[in-house]
Parts: C-alpha cells; sequence; structure tokens
C-alpha cells in the first residue's frame, strides 16, 4: 500500500543537538617582541570532527553553496564551495565507500534538448552508465539515470572542492551505441547521448543522506543541491533573464513544501523551505530541479512494457502502452518514473480512470489528494513578475500543452486511437495542441466553481460571496443580541428580500441561505465557578451551538420569537436582532457569533450550484475571544478551500471549534437499525475491515461502534496522524452516516511539524499554540459520552438521551495535554508514559485508544497531568523543541 512508502519516509527524528567546545591553553614563557599583524581567522566546519547528530542538525547557505566553475573536455571537472548557514565553510566531505563511491556526495549532469513538433523541451541524462570497480573484469553496462559518485575529489581544505567526473560525457553516446541490447534493454529508451555543448546543460551537486556509520540510521536534515545551469560552448550561466538561452524551471520546490514541509518566508520565492526529500523516498534530493534531471524518460530503460486489461493493470507497472510495442517513444506509451507523469498521477491519484498503477510499491490509485487536482497552480505558478523569475516556464500548464502532460491526469483519452479526445481525434505528435486548447481555454476548462487563489477566474455566471461581521453585541438590559453583518456577492453587497410571511429564500436566484451559530463558554463540573476556556455551549443537546438562519429571521410566519432583520445601510450592512429567548443564556462567557452555510444558485448544475463560501466569527463585544491555535491558512497550503459538512462549514477553523468542543464525542451508537440499513457499499466495506463480522443486519450493531472524542484538537491531530498511529482513528457519525477511517491517510508532511498546522505568532514563533503549558481552565476530552443508564446496559434510546445533558458525570474524560498528545503517540509505551505522569487514561491503557478511553468525568483529578514538568516551556524536553527536525 502506498502509506507504508510514504510512512517509511516521513519517520523523524527527536533528539537533542550537542555542543562540542575547543579550549585552547598553554605556557608562558618570555615574551618576545611583537610580530606583524597577522590574517584574519577563518571558521570551519570540520565534518569529520562532528557527531552524529551535528551532523544530522547542520544547514547549509544555499545561496553561497555554489558551482565555480566547470569544464569539459574529456571527464567533467567541476570546481565548487559549499558553506553552512552560519557563514562557514564546510570542509572534510569525500569519504569513499569499499567500491569506491563517494558517500553523501553525487553529481548528476543532463542536456536540456529543445522541443519539437509541439512538444516541450526535455531532460536527457548522461549518466546512464555504470562504472565497474577497479580491477573489476565486468564491462561498463548500461542503466537508468543515476550519479556519478567513482570520480577523484580534491579538497582544499577552505571549503571549495574539485570533481572529476569518472564519466567521460563526451563518449557516452558511443560507449551506449557500442553495448549489446536485448529484451526489456531497450536502447532507443536512453534517447540521444550525443554531448552538445551549445545546448543548456544542468549540474547538480547532492550533499546529504544517510550519517556515515549509524545505526539505527540517521539521515541529514538539511540536505543541499546544488543547481547549475550553464551552456558549456561558452560557460554561460542560464537564469531566467538569459537573453537566447532555453531553460526549463516549471515547478518550484517552494510549492511543495506548502503540503510536504515547511515552505519557509512566503514573500520571499527565493526562500525553498524544507521539506521535499525528507518525505519522499529521496533524503538527498530536495530539489525539484534535480528531481526533473534523474526522473527522465530514460526510466523505461530495463522495464516492462504494461498493457491495460479492460481498463486495469496488475503487477508492479513502470512502462504503459495501449498494446503491444517495442518502441516507447511512439504511441499512448507512459514512462510511469518520468518526472511530468509520475507526479501528475501521484495528484490525480484515485481520480484517475485506470486501475492498478502500481509503481514501485506505491499505488497511484489509493492516493486522496486533499484539493481539486484540476488546481493546476497549485504547483505551477506564473501570473506574477516575482513568480515568472523563479519559474520562467511557470506557465507551461495552460500555454505547452502536451499529449505527455495532459494524458497523464486524462488517462481516459487514447491518442493514437483518439478515443475520448474530442470525436476521435487522433494525435500522433504535439503540434496540433495548441490549436484547439489555447491558454484562455485551458484555464477556462480547469476552472472551479468557487473562486480562490488558485482558481482566480471560476466558472463564468456564477456569484461567489463573502460574508462580513461588522460587531456582535449583547443587551445588558434585555439579553437580546445584535448582529451587524453584510454579505457581498462578487464583491457588491447584496440587498435580501423584504421580510415576508413563509419567506424561505432571502435572495433572489437563490434558494437556502447563511445562518447565525451560537457559541459560549459556562463553567462546568471541571472549572467550578471559573468560565471555561473552551467553547461548551452548556445546556446544548452534545454541547452543539443554537443555529439561527436569515431565512428564520425574515419569514414574518414564525419570527416573533426568534427576532428580526432590518437594513441595510448605505453601506450594504444589516442589523439582525435576536430575541433573549433564542440568544445567549444569561451569564454566558466568550460568547460569539459566526456566520457559516451557504446560498444555492438557481438555473446551474446542483454540481455546482453550492455556493460555499467562507465562514466568518467574531467575539461579542466585551467578552474573551476563545484563544486562536490553528492557522486556516497553514490548512488552504493543502485543502486550497476547506469545505467541512457538505459545504456548511468552510475554511475557518475558528468556526469548527464551535462545534468541535471537548464535549462533542462521535454519534455513531445512536444510528439506528433503519439508518444502519442505508449505508454504502463503500461505508460498509470500511466496517467489515474494522471487523468481519459487521453486518447491517445485526440488530443494534451501531452500539459496537467505536467512539472517540470530536474534539477538535482530539479529531484532527487523529485524522493526521493516520497511519502512523498504532490505532488508526475511527470514526462513525449518525447524523451524516459518515465513516472515517484514518488508517488509509497517509500524511505527507514532517508529522512532527507541528507549525504546519499551528499559528506562527507571537514575534513569528508558533511555541504558545501548541506548549505543553496550557491556560487555565482548558477543558478534558470527552472520549464517551454516558449516563448511569448507559453504564447499566446501553441502548440507542439511552445513548441519545445521554447526548442531549453533556457533560455527564459518566462521561469518559481525558486530560486536555493527554489528549493532545496520545492523538498522535497511542503506542502501549507511549500511553504507559503518560499514565504514569499522571494521565488518566482507563482502560485504554492496555487497549485501543477508542471506546474505553478516560476515566468517568466526577472522578477526573483536576490537577494530575504532570506532563509540564518535562514537557513545559525551557525544559528539558520540551514539546516545542522535541517537535523540530
Amino acid at each position: 500500500m502506498q502509506r507504508t512508502l510514504w510512512k517509511k519516509f516521513s519517520t523523524f527524528l527527536i533528539a537533542s543537538t550537542a555542543a562540542a567546545a575547543l579550549f585552547l591553553g598553554g605556557c608562558e614563557g618570555d615574551k618576545g617582541e611583537r610580530g606583524e599583524p597577522g590574517q584574519n581567522a577563518t571558521s570551519f566546519t570540520n565534518i569529520t570532527s562532528l557527531t552524529p547528530q551535528q551532523q544530522a542538525d547542520l544547514s547549509f547557505d544555499q545561496t553561497n553553496s555554489t558551482v565555480t566553475s566547470v569544464s569539459i573536455s574529456s571527464p567533467p571537472v567541476v570546481k565548487f564551495k559549499i558553506v553552512d548557514s552560519n557563514g562557514n565553510p564546510v570542509v572534510g566531505i569525500g569519504t569513499k565507500n569499499s567500491t569506491g563511491q563517494l558517500q553523501n556526495l553525487g553529481f548528476n549532469l543532463a542536456k536540456l534538448v529543445p522541443g519539437a513538433n509541439g512538444s516541450p523541451s526535455h531532460w536527457v541524462n548522461y549518466i546512464v552508465t555504470t562504472v565497474p570497480a577497479a580491477g573489476s573484469t565486468t564491462p561498463a553496462a548500461a542503466s537508468r539515470p543515476t550519479s556519478d559518485r567513482e570520480g577523484t575529489l580534491i579538497d582544499n581544505g577552505d571549503g571549495t572542492y574539485q570533481y572529476t567526473f569518472a564519466r567521460d560525457i563526451t563518449q557516452i553516446q558511443s560507449q551506449v551505441n557500442a553495448m549489446t541490447f536485448s529484451g526489456n534493454n531497450r536502447r532507443s529508451d536512453l534517447g540521444d547521448l550525443t554531448y552538445q555543448p551549445n545546448l543548456t546543460h544542468r549540474l547538480v551537486i547532492q550533499y546529504g543522506g544517510t550519517v556515515l556509520n549509524t545505526s539505527p540510521a540517521i539521515r541529514f536534515k538539511n540536505a543541499i543541491n546544488i543547481v547549475y545551469d550553464f551552456v558549456p560552448a561558452t560557460g554561460q550561466v542560464v537564469t531566467s533573464s538569459t537573453s537566447g538561452a532555453q531553460e526549463r524551471n516549471i515547478v518550484l520546490t517552494k510549492y511543495c513544501n506548502e503540503c510536504h514541509g515547511n515552505p519557509g518566508d512566503p514573500n520571499n520565492l527565493n526562500d525553498r523551505g524544507y521539506g521535499l526529500g525528507i518525505t519522499t523516498p529521496h533524503s538527498d534530493r530536495v530539489d525539484t530541479r534535480f528531481c526533473t534531471i534523474c526522473h527522465t524518460s530514460q526510466r523505461a530503460y530495463g522495464r516492462a512494457i504494461s498493457v491495460p486489461v479492460n481498463g486495469g493493470f496488475t503487477g508492479n507497472v513502470y512502462v504503459t502502452a495501449d498494446s503491444a510495442t517495442a518502441d516507447v517513444n511512439t504511441g499512448d506509451v507512459q514512462v510511469m518514473g518520468e518526472f511530468v507523469t509520475m507526479v501528475h498521477k501521484i495528484h490525480m491519484g484515485s481520480n484517475l480512470t485506470q486501475t492498478g498503477s502500481n509503481y514501485a510499491g506505491l499505488s497511484f490509485n489509493e492516493i486522496v489528494y486533499p484539493q481539486d487536482p484540476a488546481l493546476c497552480r497549485k504547483c505551477h505558478r506564473g501570473d506574477t513578475a516575482q513568480q515568472l523569475a523563479v519559474t520562467p516556464q511557470g506557465n507551461n500548464w495552460n500555454t505547452m500543452p502536451s499529449r505527455k502532460a495532459c494524458g497523464s491526469c486524462h488517462d481516459n483519452v487514447h491518442f493514437s486511437t483518439g478515443l475520448n479526445h474530442d470525436g476521435n481525434l487522433v494525435q500522433t505528435n504535439d503540434s496540433a495542441c495548441t490549436g484547439c486548447h489555447t491558454p484562455t481555454g485551458i484555464q477556462t476548462s480547469h476552472a472551479r466553481a468557487l473562486a480562490s487563489p488558485l482558481t482566480p477566474q471560476p466558472i463564468a455566471g456564477l456569484t461567489n460571496f463573502e460574508y462580513q461581521l461588522s460587531s456582535a453585541t449583547v443587551n445588558g438590559t434585555t439579553n437580546d443580541l445584535t448582529v451587524v453583518f453584510r454579505i457581498l456577492g462578487n464583491g457588491t453587497p447584496v440587498t435580501l428580500a423584504t421580510a415576508a410571511p413563509g419567506l424561505t429564500a432571502p435572495l433572489a436566484g437563490f434558494t437556502g441561505g447563511p445562518a447565525f451559530l451560537l457559541a459560549y463558554a459556562r463553567p462546568q463540573l471541571e472549572t467550578g465557578a471559573a468560565v471555561p476556556a473552551d467553547y461548551n455551549n452548556l445546556g446544548k443537546a452534545a454541547a452543539q451551538p443554537d443555529s439561527i438562519s436569515i431565512a428564520s429571521l425574515l419569514n414574518t410566519t414564525t419570527n416573533a420569537a426568534v427576532g428580526s432583520i432590518s437594513g441595510p445601510d448605505s453601506n450594504g450592512f444589516y442589523m439582525a436582532t435576536i430575541k433573549s429567548a433564542a440568544a445567549f443564556p444569561v451569564g454566558a462567557k466568550m460568547r460569539a457569533v459566526a456566520m457559516q452555510s451557504y446560498f444555492t444558485q438557481t438555473g446551474f448544475d446542483p454540481s455546482i450550484a453550492g455556493r460555499h463560501t467562507k465562514a466568518v466569527i467574531i467575539p461579542v463585544t466585551g467578552d474573551t475571544a476563545r484563544r486562536t491555535v490553528v492557522d486556516p491558512d497553514k490548512c488552504a497550503r493543502c485543502h486550497e478551500f476547506f469545505e467541512a459538512h457538505g459545504g456548511q462549514r468552510v475554511y475557518q477553523t475558528q468556526v469548527c471549534v464551535t462545534c468541535h468542543n471537548p464535549n462533542l464525542s462521535t454519534s455513531g451508537r445512536i444510528i439506528t437499525d433503519a439508518r444502519l440499513a442505508g449505508f454504502t457499499d463503500l461505508q460498509r466495506e470500511i466496517l467489515l475491515r474494522w471487523d468481519p463480522a459487521f453486518s447491517v443486519t445485526t440488530p443494534g450493531y451501531a452500539l459496537l461502534f467505536p467512539e472517540t472524542s470530536n474534539n477538535f484538537k482530539d479529531m484532527i491531530h487523529g485524522i493526521h496522524a493516520g497511519d502512523s498511529r498504532t490505532t488508526p482513528f475511527r470514526d462513525v457519525r449518525g447524523d451524516r452516516l459518515a465513516v472515517i477511517d484514518a488508517a488509509e491517510i497517509a500524511f505527507p508532511n514532517l508529522l512532527s511539524n507541528c507549525d504546519a498546522c499551528h499559528l506562527s505568532a507571537p514575534a513569528g514563533t508558533n511555541r504558545q499554540t501548541y506548549k505543553a503549558n496550557l491556560p487555565a481552565n482548558v477543558l478534558p476530552s470527552t472520549h464517551v459520552t454516558r449516563s448511569a443508564a448507559v453504564v447499566a446496559g446501553a441502548t440507542t434510546a439511552n445513548i441519545t438521551a445521554a447526548r442531549t445533558t453533556v457533560p455527564n458525570d459518566d462521561d469518559l474524560v481525558v486530560g486536555p495535554i493527554t489528549a493532545s498528545c496520545v492523538s498522535c503517540h497511542d503506542s502501549a509505551l507511549a500511553k504507559a508514559h503518560m499514565q504514569a505522569n499522571g494521565a488518566q487514561l482507563g482502560a485504554a491503557l492496555n487497549g485501543p485508544t477508542y471506546t474505553d478511553m478516560g476515566v468517568p468525568r466526577n472522578t477526573f483529578p483536576s490537577a494530575t497531568e504532570q506532563c509540564a514538568l518535562c514537557h513545559g516551556e525551557g525544559r528539558v524536553a520540551d514539546v516545542v523543541e522535541v517537535h523540530q527536525r
């Protein structure tokens, strides 16, 4: 399964950094004459004197670590320097293994072949032969692209080096042509290897990988790839401003690191951040410019050609074709390891039509991409001068369509036969692609229904809304709530319908509409007379906030007890007055009003008519606002336009926590037998994985469903921990018959990278939002909702009743620090450690992390968690420090 592969390469290391000090001393003799001033001393970082952990933690200066020259007349000779992030030259690299290969250091060289017949340019890698060990009688053989590590390295002792390749790239073509090829070893797969010094070439130096002599293996966290584009004939360095030189820079590593790590400074596109390589199978390959010269079409060499049967493949699939062919450069052949094909198929994932795309153990079809794969701008950006400066070909996705690029996602299109291609149009080359697929046309066909940064021009004719909350005030005498709001439609304030009897559509041309959520906190058992630091909506069923729709406030038949709407004013703002009986309870604190849900536009296909709109939230004037922990803009890095509950709640995580508060647990156990019968085949498949005896015909089976916390932090940590947990997070919800199986989720980022979601403030640090020192009166998480009747014997009816009276004395709860940590760290050893330090896990200590987690609320001690003693701010195992890379 693909999750096993990603999990393997997403493992993170938690260790402290050791510091080395050098003390110099000596004896004092007779003092001589003062000499002439000496040279300024230079500090060096000597790899050979660093501990393994210091090597792993070493970071490099990506700007000043450079190639200074390349000469190619026989084997290439490269001069370069490596500098660490403190500005110190790095010396001592260049250890070789017993077979004469450099360790941690490699060199790669490719040429950029200009496009022809409408096809884009492509890289051809020269390093496609083996180098027999000294004294070996085995002749050199052809191979897929690899790195040159067998050459001669000279360490100048000052951070500069000279490397002479083992391979003479000027002779590679003749050497390969002299070899014998048979079977899947096809000479044509290796392409034209002629050395062409007038073309753009790319040299990449890689330093990283596994620290030598470490077991278990410790990896460099900050591997470096030095990328050097140049024209050998002239020595010209090729940059985005180079006139007349061919380039191919399409995808910026920074954009990959938005999901696969940390993208660094969002305002500096030259800051690529980190992550790529650590979260993928090659830890020393951290730059997409490197990826593209190894993952070329040459990866077809030595691979069998797979032909689909009934739209699917079996076994490992490396090269595909519609029918058996001897030449992978013809017809509908796809090289699955070629960068453009591989990355498109990975991100198209479960949307691919051809099944069984199993590349090197990675099953593309099983990958669920967390946003719409039609949003090409997620990876390809060329809309601004700043973007084009770093990726000059960032617009290739819409300016240079090709069968290879487009067909990698649209895999039901067969160009050689024309099947599914605009009226069965046969396409034998790319020369005519732009005739039909213009830049405007491609952008239009990839447009989505909702406006977003990656869809700046959504589908024409649809209205995109923005909700704005100006103020929320509570009258101290009447307890009435007044909310000042407005709604923008395509940037212009909308005019709501006039209040009328029976009104259901508050905006002409649309059905449905937004509603106000009213969240608050009141003291409960764990806080005594103090106000909790979390919403608890005390007194509401399942701890859920009340929802007051705009339509209900405009319906004069029923709004007398609810409230009304007046306005708009000259700026388009309306005033909603919600009467005390429908507003917040008297004495409630930390009150907040959210605006959520959406209009549905009439006259459009239902699949795009829902105008899902970002939710907004505002505290009641004078009340303390609930703390902000998660940055929704960071969620957008992977999810773009995150929509929950069918688009009712969108983007704003501060709205999520109004419902997903500490007193909410999963609701699957209240599902009736009749509703259970309505489960889909996919839901049944998941439930059968959990329990082979599952059957929708078993009376009361829902009572056996797992129950766990639906508090936002517990749920999100559990989902994102995915297949890394000992017992994957499981969630069955009765309101929507939803089943979540986190065992199928492979988190694309470093699981320890808390900054991927947490707010990076104040002062540029995220410490305040996930440190172990929690604010006072943070509530424990409810894992099982139950009453005395449920304890005596659970039934659908008494579990349902218990959910209307939360918090109950018999609910099973887990302390707030423990709840955060055990959501990811759920191994038996981790739980035993927590229990030994004050956690109250109940029966879950020796069992799964659901259904039996926690202790009864009325026996839960208020201050037993001792986590902060070691994991608190500045402590020996500060949770912020141990989650660093």
